[in-house]
């Protein structure tokens, strides 16, 4: 069975996305995971350890799960072909 490129893919975006909003929420308002978050900082861009930062990192980590998702949709489906 093939999997739906555009479906996986924005499946994988909104997931990464909605996670990481929570997971940055969480950290702003309490100081959970303060430290983990400080360390994925220099791979979202423009990234802070604020309600502004919560926005951020979500709109990064949906761009990766994009990218994450097409690729492993794409080469999911090209191993498929072979066993076809």
């Amino acid at each position: 069975m093939k999997l739906n490129l555009k479906a996986f893919a924005l499946t994988t975006a909104i997931l990464s996305g909605a996670g990481s909003f929570v997971l940055t929420l969480s950290s702003v308002l309490t100081g959970f995971a303060k430290e983990f978050l400080e360390l994925i900082a220099p791979f979202h861009p423009g990234y802070t350890h604020t309600i502004s930062g919560v926005f951020i990192s979500a709109f990064w980590m949906f761009i990766y799960g994009l990218i994450a998702g097409v690729l492993f949709s794409s080469l999911y489906n090209s191993f498929l072909k072979g066993k076809e």
